[in-house]
This record gives C-alpha cells, sequence and structure tokens, in this order.
C-alpha cells in the first residue's frame, strides 16, 4: 500500500505545481520525447520529457503563442489566453509532409551538394549575430545502468556510496542530476558559467558535473572535441566537408512560411572522426535549423561506446536576425563487459541577450563558479526552474535516495556503521584493517599481509615481503590535516628487516602548502624509474633474469611542498642526509629450468658476482624543484577553487641538487635539470606529442653510481607500465648511465585513423599508425637513438586498446638492434 501511495504521490508531483502541462504524441499516440515547447513572445522554452510530458510557466498573464518544435513533425502553434491558472494543453503532432516536387534537378548536380556549399558559404553570417551573448541555461544528466551482470550488482558503486535503487536485472538511475546556471560566451571559445543551483539525486552536499560546457557543439565549427574525449570530430558543415561526407536531399517542408531542406547525411569512411544521421537547412539563409547526428564509438576510437547521437534545435530570433540554438540532446549508450548503460544529458538556453556588452573582466582564469547556497535550493525553486519535468521514475529516484541519505546521515546510523567497519575480526591482520572516529576527524590505517605491491621476489632480499601503518588526524575544516605513516619490509634471504616513516602536515591555505619530515632505511634500485618490483620478480621467477639492481639507504629529510600564482607554479625543496651501502645477491631461486643463471647486483660488472658499484658512503642534499604550468584556469565551489591546466601550453619543470658533506669529497656536486613536454592536438590529421629534458653536473667527476643520470631503459619486449614519452624500448638497463651532460627527447605522432581510414580494407579495422624517435646523448657517448612505428588501438569491440611498434635503434650511426614491442595505447 505504501508503495502505491508514493507511485500516486511521485505521478502527482509532475503536475500540481505545473501552470501550463500537458503531453506531446505523434498521430499513433506514441509519446514524443525531447520536444522543444516555446512561448513565441518570449525567450521561455523546454523540452518533453521521455514521455512526452512537459511543463512551462509564463511570467504573467495574457496571450501567448505556444510553439511545438520536434524535427521530423510538423511544427505546431496553439494560441492560448493564460489567466495565471494552471492549464493543461495535450498536442498532437503530425508528420511532416516531406516533398521534392518543387526542386529542379539539374543532371549531374547533387541539390544537397548545393545547399552544403551554401551553408558553409554563408557560415559567418549566419554565426554572427550570436557571436557574443549572455543566456539563462537549465540541464539534467542521467546516467542509468540497463545491464549489470549479477556478480557485480552488489559492487557498483557512485563515488563512494553503493547505488541503490537497481532492480533484479541491474537496471536502474545511477546518476541523476540538474543545474541552473547563468552564462556568458563569446566567440570563439570564451564560456563562462555561475551555477546558481545544483541538485543531485541523494547528495545535498555535491555538486553537479553536467555544465554548459557539453552543450556548446557548434556545428559551424570546422571540427570540435565531443564529450571530453580526445578526438576532434569533423562537422558536416566544415570547409572540407566534401572529403568526409555525402548528402542527399530527402525532402523539404514549411515551418511557419520557411522552407527548411532535411538533408541526410552519410560518412564516406565510418571509421573516420564522423556523424551520420540528418540535418536541417533553412533554405533562404542556408542556417541551421536542426540537427539529429550520430557518432559510433568505433569513430570516436573509444570502444566501449556504442554511439552518442547529438540532437540540436534552432529558433529565429528577430531581434539579431539569426537562428539561434534553443535545446540540445546528447544520449550515449555505452557496453563494455557485459555491463550497459545509458547517459542522457539535455540543456535548454533561455533569456537570451545578445548585446551584452562584455569587458575583459568578464572573461578570465574563471570558468565556471558555484553560488554558495547552490545546492541548498528547496523543492519550491526546482518546481520553479525545472524546465524538463521529471518522469515517475526520476521522481521515484529523488525520494527514494534522498530518504537513504537523511537515514544514513542521522547520527544513531553513522555510528552503527562506522562501529560494523570498526570491528577487528581475527583475518584483520591478514587482511589488513581501518578505524574512524565518531566524526572521522582521526582515522587508522593497517594495510595487512597481503598487499600484492609489497609481496614479490628479487636476488637480493629472495622472497619478500612487506605491510604498513598509518594515521590521519583531520581539523575541524576536514581539509588540514596531520599524517604519520610507517612501511616495514623483510627480505627472507637476506634475512633483513627494514622500516621507513614519513611524518606530514597539510596545510589549509592559499598556496595548499605541506611540510614533511621522512627518514629510515630501504633497498632501493640504482634507478628508481628501472623496472617495477612486479615486473622484476615475475621475470626473475618466471625467466631468471633479474633486470633490478639495488643498493641499501638509510636516510633523513624535511621538506616543503607549494603551490603558487594561482596554481601556475608547484614548489619543492627538501635537506638531508643519506647513506649508502652496497648490497649482494643472496638468492638463486627460479621457475626457470634451463641453464641462464642471474646476473650479479653490480650492474657495471654483471658476471662478477663479489663486485659492487658503490661503497659505504654518506652525502646530505639539497633539492629544490618547480613545476610550471601555464595558463591555469579554474573553478570556483563556495569553498574552495580546482585548477585546470591548459593543454594549449606545455608543461615545464627545472630543478637544482647539491650534494654537500660527503664522507669524500668526490661525492659532492651540483646539478642543474629542465624539461619541457606536450601533447598537441592537430585536428582531424592526429596528435603531436614531445618530451624534452636534459641537466648538467657541476663537479660530478667521481660521483656514487647512485647520484648518476641513468635512462630509463627497457630490456622486457613490454609496454605496459612504461611512459613512452620518458622512457626507451630497447635501450639496455644502465648501459648510457653519464655523471655529465645528457639530454633525452623522446617524439610521437598518432595519426589517430589519418593514414588508415586511406587504405583499402585496413580502414575497416579501426587501427591507428604512431611513429615515435627517441634520442639519449651524453657528453662521453655516442648518441643512442630509437626510430619506431607501430599500430595502436588493436583489438576486437570492447577489447581494442592495444598496441605494437616495432623499434630500429642505432648508436651513433651504426646499427644497434631492432625488435617488437607489446603493451598498451595511452588511454586504455
Amino acid at each position: 500500500m505504501k508503495k502505491l501511495i508514493t507511485l500516486f504521490v511521485c505521478s502527482l508531483s509532475l503536475f500540481s505545481f505545473s501552470q501550463v502541462s500537458g503531453t506531446l504524441v505523434d498521430q499513433a499516440g506514441k509519446p514524443i520525447s525531447y520536444a522543444t515547447i516555446i512561448l513565441e513572445q518570449t525567450q521561455q522554452g523546454v523540452i518533453s520529457n521521455d514521455k512526452g510530458e512537459y511543463e512551462i510557466k509564463p511570467k504573467s498573464t495574457g496571450n501567448y503563442t505556444f510553439a511545438f518544435q520536434f524535427l521530423g513533425y510538423k511544427t505546431e502553434r496553439k494560441n492560448v489566453q493564460y489567466e495565471g491558472k494552471p492549464l493543461t494543453l495535450d498536442v498532437v503532432l503530425q508528420e511532416e509532409e516531406f516533398q521534392l516536387d518543387d526542386i529542379v534537378i539539374k543532371v549531374g548536380k547533387n541539390p544537397a551538394d548545393e545547399i552544403i556549399r551554401r551553408a558553409i558559404a554563408n557560415k559567418t553570417k549566419n554565426t554572427q549575430g550570436a557571436a557574443s551573448f549572455s543566456a539563462d541555461f537549465y540541464s539534467k544528466g542521467m546516467i542509468k545502468s540497463l545491464k549489470i551482470p549479477k556478480f557485480a550488482q552488489d559492487k557498483v558503486y557512485v563515488g563512494e556510496d553503493k547505488a541503490s535503487g537497481l532492480d533484479s536485472l541491474g537496471q536502474g538511475i545511477l546518476y541523476l542530476s540538474e543545474t541552473v546556471s547563468e552564462l556568458k560566451y563569446q566567440k570563439p571559445n570564451q564560456l563562462k558559467e555561475h551555477i546558481v543551483a545544483s541538485k543531485i539525486s541523494g547528495n545535498n552536499s555535491g555538486y553537479s558535473f553536467n555544465t554548459a560546457d557539453e552543450s556548446m557543439y557548434d556545428f559551424y565549427d570546422n571540427q570540435f572535441r565531443m564529450a571530453d574525449f580526445d578526438i576532434q570530430m569533423i562537422s558536416p558543415l566544415a570547409n572540407q566537408a566534401f572529403s568526409f561526407y555525402r548528402f542527399n536531399l530527402e525532402a523539404t517542408f514549411k515551418d511557419n512560411g520557411v522552407v527548411i531542406n532535411k538533408i541526410k547525411v552519410t560518412p564516406k569512411v565510418k571509421n573516420q572522426p564522423v556523424f551520420f544521421g540528418d540535418i536541417y537547412i533553412v533554405d533562404d539563409t542556408a542556417a541551421l535549423y536542426g540537427v539529429d547526428l550520430t557518432v559510433t564509438g568505433v569513430s570516436l576510437q573509444q570502444p566501449f561506446l556504442e554511439s552518442i547521437a547529438i540532437s540540436q534545435n534552432f529558433f529565429y530570433n528577430e531581434a539579431n536576425q539569426t537562428w539561434v540554438k534553443r535545446s540540445q540532446t546528447l544520449d550515449m549508450l555505452i557496453n563494455l563487459f557485459g555491463f550497459k548503460g545509458q547517459g542522457v544529458f539535455l540543456s535548454v538556453f533561455n533569456n537570451y541577450n545578445f548585446t551584452p556588452n562584455f569587458t575583459r573582466a568578464d572573461f578570465g582564469k574563471e570558468v565556471l563558479s558555484f553560488a554558495k547556497d547552490a545546492n541548498k535550493k528547496d523543492d519550491d525553486f526546482w518546481t520553479n526552474q525545472r524546465l524538463y519535468p521529471l518522469t515517475v521514475e526520476e521522481s521515484k529516484d529523488y525520494q527514494f535516495k534522498d530518504s537513504i541519505r537523511e537515514r544514513i546521515e542521522s547520527p544513531a546510523y553513522r555510528d552503527s556503521i562506522r562501529m560494523v567497519r570498526n570491528r577487528f575480526d581475527v583475518l584483520a591482520p591478514i587482511t589488513g584493517y581501518r578505524y574512524r572516529s565518531k566524526k572521522e576527524h582521526f582515522t587508522l590505517n593497517y594495510d595487512g599481509l597481503i598487499e600484492l605491491d609489497k609481496i614479490g621476489f628479487n636476488t637480493v632480499q629472495g622472497f619478500y615481503m612487506g605491510t604498513g601503518l598509518s594515521a590521519t588526524w583531520y581539523e575541524k575544516d576536514k581539509k588540514s590535516y596531520t599524517r604519520a605513516a610507517a612501511n616495514v619490509n623483510y627480505g627472507f634471504a637476506s634475512e633483513r628487516f627494514r622500516a621507513y616513516g614519513t611524518l606530514s602536515h597539510q596545510f589549509n591555505d592559499l598556496n595548499k602548502s605541506s611540510v614533511y619530515v621522512r627518514g629510515g632505511t630501504k633497498i632501493e634500485q640504482f634507478h628508481k624509474d628501472n623496472i617495477s618490483e612486479v615486473f622484476n620478480s615475475l621475470f626473475s621467477l618466471l625467466f631468471r633474469k633479474n633486470f633490478a639492481k639495488y643498493y641499501n639507504n638509510e636516510e633523513a629529510y624535511v621538506g616543503y611542498k607549494g603551490k603558487f600564482v594561482d596554481e601556475a607554479i608547484s614548489l619543492g625543496a627538501e635537506v638531508g642526509y643519506e647513506q649508502r651501502k652496497p648490497l649482494f645477491n643472496n638468492a638463486n631461486g627460479s621457475f626457470y629450468t634451463g641453464s641462464r643463471a642471474y646476473t650479479s647486483n653490480d650492474p657495471t660488472a654483471p658476471l662478477n658476482d663479489l663486485s659492487a658499484p658503490i661503497e659505504l658512503h654518506h652525502v646530505y642534499k639539497f633539492k629544490v624543484g618547480a613545476n610550471i604550468n601555464l595558463g591555469m584556469t579554474y573553478i570556483s565551489y563556495p569553498e574552495e577553487r580546482w585548477y585546470i591546466r591548459n593543454a594549449k601550453y606545455p608543461k615545464i619543470n627545472v630543478g637544482y641538487e647539491k650534494a654537500f658533506g660527503g664522507s669524500e669529497n668526490r661525492y659532492n656536486y651540483d646539478l642543474v635539470t629542465a624539461g619541457i613536454k606536450q601533447d598537441i592536438t592537430l585536428g582531424n590529421k592526429g596528435e603531436f606529442s614531445y618530451a624534452v629534458k636534459g641537466g648538467h653536473f657541476f663537479h660530478g667527476k667521481d660521483i656514487a653510481y647512485v647520484d648518476r643520470k641513468h635512462f630509463s631503459g627497457n630490456e622486457t619486449h613490454l609496454n605496459i607500465e612504461n611512459d613512452r614519452m620518458s622512457s626507451f624500448n630497447l635501450l639496455p638497463y644502465y648501459s648510457l648511465s653519464t655523471n655529465k651532460s645528457y639530454l633525452e627527447t623522446h617524439l610521437e605522432y598518432n595519426f589517430k585513423g589519418f593514414i588508415m581510414n586511406r587504405l583499402p580494407l585496413l580502414k575497416w579495422t579501426g587501427w591507428n599508425v604512431v611513429a615515435g624517435y627517441h634520442n639519449a646523448a651524453t657528453s662521453e657517448a655516442k648518441v643512442y637513438q630509437e626510430f619506431t612505428v607501430g599500430l595502436s588501438n588493436i583489438g576486437i569491440g570492447s577489447m581494442k586498446g592495444f598496441r605494437v611498434d616495432y623499434v630500429r635503434a642505432y648508436q651513433g650511426s651504426a646499427f644497434f638492434k631492432d625488435g617488437f614491442m607489446f603493451g598498451f595505447k595511452k588511454d586504455f
């Protein structure tokens, strides 16, 4: 009975506060979703929900003309005398009577091509009226599960909360959110949004992530990036559109006396970053009237995506004599490993002002801001501001999740959950344990004995294992805290126990400053970025190849980190002491049954088990470094800022390191380093990446082997964990280590289908050609070079993410070696 009452209340909530409401259906009585409803005498507009329902509230009484618009149907206009009372206005839309009778088709000419050429030629004219504007904006985002495998239904989380409301088939709403914003826009790409209200189902302290940025796709542009995917989509109205699309005039129709052309858009090659579907062009001005296009996951090179459908509706604004976007719908289908989902993001633009008189102060580093009480608006506010009526399912989701939120935020419930989570069971010493205080101002965490990254094998320690213990004390603001952590490690063959600890404090200040003290004893590789402990364990045990080489380090450091100039500069400095001791092999075990023997722990003498590259010594160090990110922008939340890196500018880093007070004078040196790297998108022609870094040692003639520059090599033929823009493919570990000047360069060009899409047969694979060049130069050895060419995005269906490269290496001008590298593409 309670469920029936709840459903009844949800149903009533759709209409009880509406002023003018109704349902849009077609001639067969089928609801029409995402139609646009406009008050023609005003700039007010809404869209219908997936049940065809709509709500709109005129700002004053009077006579209004309601226009009901949906692509493929005749625009219906209703004259209504609004008296300030609730009014029901149901509408049946008639399918458009398309015709081609009035079109004269000349032999050898495609009328659609002529229309598209006019649309391209008139792009500047058709956009100049909306080149600068302010507007009110409403958006709604919903992510819905269509299928979740049984085994995973209890493991699906949204943020930190377990997904609620899923049925037995794993179907239900995972995320539901609405925003009301004020926009300022100026071509070509200046957008500032101030969110007045934000609502998330089941969360009254969070902020929506569906913002206006994803509603600004402009098909008048030649190219644009869609949904933050790293690829530039080619518009059907791009200057080079005829190289990518075929066009066919399907029909014409009239809307309020204006002739509209419906043109079918078909890509010439489906795997390119292109759309398919229909666009609607106004006949006399060649302006956009509507867009109903789809892009596949294959075109976006995102195998987990089935498709993204985008629909845009435009209206004619008399004031600036321009067809202007009224609404947009983005419908995304996801399919990955048995998980199926749908994301629908709807947006409506209202109350345009096309003469805003912006000044330079209107557009700066702040691109998005939230009002102080944005997530505290009551139901009456949303009833009056909502431009897309809730369905029964959405109303139920709000009520269900909000009731759960109220329950779990109650002190009694939080205490009960905390007590359950804090319970120490018999397996805790093995699996780990976490404790939280009553108001979560203190947490204690024990890692247990089965942490995979703390268990392994190397020839110095043999089998080893470790664990960690940490405690954190939070201040009242929860943004400043003190943390103490310790890690212990034991090697069974070396019979050696090591411990290392850190004590740090994070300040809640403008610069996000932190100070720390760290120290203890640990086993370290001579080159920390050489090979991961997991990989070294696997190659040692399976193939008897011990690539990692170690020394014992006893150290103590004190340091500082902070961010300055709107986080454009990240600065770190530390000073400390290190004592280094040589280590030797103590273990010979392996599952490998061949005759191969382990090499020594000395990378300079791999066949001498009694040799070591260092002797016992100590040294003091001072280090300072800065990362520089130019053009940073930020989002302003009521209590903090989130900064966003600007991809138009490179990342720059500089550093200085001084070793002093060594046990012998030869261990002292100065090192200056610098680096720069960037990814540059080249439209539909791919992406170019570069990284250059170098350094120079002063007074470093006989410094310790530990302190030399060691290049990141690779002898595994696997590129699974390596950053290709900072490492080499076939360079033997430690082969170019230097204590003098050095420079390394990494270049890579990912054609993103620009080549493959033009090759017969291969263009259907969706693979990408990738070419690269890597260079390591020192002042004491011949230049090492690698030339690479490979295929990325290899695979079938949702498993497209593998990469294979052929590498040819040279030492100076002489051939060194070649081989294949296997791994994953960068964004897999």
